[in-house]
Order: structure tokens, then sequence, then C-alpha cells
């Protein structure tokens, strides 16, 4: 199974607090913030298991907010991935403003495998991660496609 065939992205509550939480610590002092969220794949559900925050550089500049994570820090996650048989599935962070999808998100993903879920947040996660403002992505072949109201279909659902 691969995540092209993932029907629902299932994360508990304690996983979505944990990453709004690191959100909000960063937009607080004006930065963005990746949370990558793990997982295994049980038929066609992706269950969230650890949300990851990596060392990573935000940026204030003049064009807006970026975020770096370098190559040490991804190939420690990958390491972990490996070792603990999970896949990376979604990339979460939030914008400052409203959320969506920017050229530099579109082109520098850190999720890269088709099937794979971008979430980002309004006006860093003040009113929490999962809610109408907040947009998601899956990934295509053609690019990032928006998921329509994807907090009232079955494909995000949150658990204890």
């Amino acid at each position: 199974m691969t995540l092209e065939r993932v029907s629902t992205f299932g994360v508990s509550r304690s996983i979505v607090e944990e990453s709004e939480q690191s959100l909000q610590a960063a937009g607080a002092d004006g930065y963005e913030l990746f949370v990558l969220w793990s997982g295994v794949i049980e038929d066609d559900v992706f269950r969230v298991r650890n949300a990851h925050v990596p060392k990573q550089t935000s940026y204030q500049t003049e064009d807006g907010l970026l975020v770096r994570v370098d190559g040490a820090a991804l190939h420690t996650l990958n390491v972990w991935l490996f070792e603990n048989n999970e896949t990376l599935g979604v990339q979460v962070h939030a914008h400052p403003t409203r959320a969506f999808h920017s050229h530099t998100d579109n082109t520098f993903p850190i999720v890269t495998t088709l099937g794979g879920m971008s979430i980002v947040a309004a006006d860093f996660a003040r009113d929490g991660l999962l809610n109408r403002r907040t947009a998601a992505f899956r990934l295509t072949k053609t690019g990032w496609a928006p998921i329509r109201k994807p907090w009232r279909s079955p494909l995000i659902g949150v658990g204890a």
C-alpha cells in the first residue's frame, strides 16, 4: 500500500495539540515552523504515530517568512523513520495570515511521496490547527492539489 491509495489520515488529539503548540510558539515570535507527521499505512488508512520537529531555521525576509530544514536534520529523521518502520506522510506548518500553498511550499516540500499531505494553518494556528480556515493539499503527479473542506470529509480522522 502506498500513500496514493490512502483514503484517511488518522491522527490523535494529542498529536494535533502538540503540533498546535509548536506552531503557536514559533508564531508568537513571528516565525513559521514545520511539524512532520509519521506513521504506518494500514489498509487504506495512514495512522499518524509521531510528530517530529526537526532542527530548522526560520527567516523573516522582505518577501515574507521562510523555513529551512537542513540536510543533516532530514538525514537524522530518515534514519529514525527507517529504524522505526514509519513513513513520513504529512507536513504541517502555519502562515501569519491566511492558509494557502505558497510557491516555496510547492517547490520545496519536505513530504515528497505521491499521496502525501500538506496542512497549512492560518494565523500561526492561533485558533487551532484543524478548522475551516486551515488549508490541506495532497501531492499528485501534477503537483499539490487542494482538498475541499478536508475537516468535513473522512480524509482527516481525529481520534482519542
